[in-house]
């Protein structure tokens, strides 16, 4: 008898097991795009997660691995003032 409680108590149920198997692709998916590793991040859209969907999804994901920094935006050059905005009419 307490051999079959031990053993029902022993087996993952299938919501268990869908999170160990997430974790294991986002460790995966983390190692090979270069984000840190955390597992509080898990089903949070706001986090590596959400580009790990993202990508599922079909988007490309950014590339960390790249020793060269973006440099395509030029230097910030502000705008001339102008007395007004919008036109008076």
């Amino acid at each position: 008898m307490a051999n079959e409680h031990l053993q029902k108590y022993m087996t993952m149920k299938p919501e268990v097991s869908r999170i160990f198997a997430d974790l294991e692709e986002y460790l995966a998916f983390c190692k090979k795009q270069g984000y840190v590793y955390d597992e509080s991040h898990l089903y949070n859209e706001k986090t590596p997660w959400g580009e790990m969907q993202r990508v599922k999804a079909g988007k490309h994901p950014k590339d960390n691995w790249s020793p060269y920094p973006k440099t395509d935006r030029g230097p910030f050059i502000p705008r001339p003032r102008t007395q007004h905005s919008f036109r008076s009419r």
